[in-house]
């Protein structure tokens, strides 16, 4: 099983004592060092320029964020979980090991995608929306570059043990790599939605928060997942009297009854 995180906005930067430098050519997929050098260096022009602030989406408060982006090369790093925090990251414990047929990616707006548990990365301020230096928007200059890497995702996935994709990325992040279902392997979006009086309405910032419970859930619980049915019995164990969980077509459906 694949499973597809977001990046957060919020990062903690590791402690410069005891984290090594941080270099790109350690990471995963080095079929994308190429990339991750252009974009490295146009996020360092950028956060250079007079609009660095703007452009890279800094807030007032914080303007050691864009001096730390001009020189990424001499920042800490550590693997990712540790880096990314924020409402879907409090969710998971960044120590647990996934069971061999469990692989959790982010998707990086800098680095296109990480592994969660063996990439090592500094805290970073860049996001599919951002607008870098030469190359317009982050998200869309990695599109065709993603393709590849998508292509041999699927395949990879549609070979292992559990053929399935649990993408719980937002749409921007998508679509920097979109996957599909297909070929002997399943793609399932989770989509979490609050029920009220029988009405059904997506919600947005408790999302993530849902996606990292499911995350979780499949972190800790380490028995085989055949199929999506299997993967939907577990969660359903697992959530019940807290959440409902649906398939509906390729969609993971996570309800929080309100009522």
């Amino acid at each position: 099983m694949l499973i597809l995180l977001p990046p957060s906005e919020s990062k903690t930067r590791p402690d410069p004592s005891c984290a090594a430098g941080f270099d790109p050519e350690l990471l995963s997929f080095p079929s994308l060092h190429a990339a991750r050098g252009t974009m490295l260096r146009a996020a360092g022009a950028t956060a250079r320029s007079a609009s660095a602030a703007a452009r890279l989406g800094v807030p007032a408060s914080a303007p050691e964020l864009v001096a730390r982006m001009a020189q990424l090369e001499h920042e800490p790093a550590v693997p990712a979980l540790e880096v990314y925090s924020g409402v879907l990251y409090d969710q998971l414990d960044s120590s647990a090991l996934p069971s061999p047929d469990r692989r959790v990616l982010i998707q990086s707006a800098l680095l296109g995608v990480v592994d969660a548990q063996h990439d090592r990365i500094p805290a970073y301020r860049l996001s599919a929306d951002s607008q870098v230096h030469r190359l317009g928007k982050a998200g869309a200059w990695w599109r065709r570059r993603l393709d590849p890497i998508g292509a041999a995702l699927l395949a990879e996935t549609a070979a292992s043990p559990t053929p399935l994709v649990l993408d719980c990325r937002s749409g921007a992040y998508r679509a920097m790599m979109p996957l599909r279902s297909g070929s002997g392997v399943r793609v399932l979006e989770v989509s979490p939605v609050q029920e009220r009086g029988g009405v059904r309405k997506v919600i947005s910032h408790d999302a993530k928060r849902c996606r990292g419970w499911v995350t979780r859930a499949l972190l800790q619980d380490q028995r085989p997942l055949p199929d999506a049915d299997a993967l939907l019995g577990l969660l359903q164990e697992v959530f019940a009297g807290e959440l409902g969980v649906e398939l509906e077509g390729d969609r993971l459906v996570m309800v929080d009854r309100a009522d």
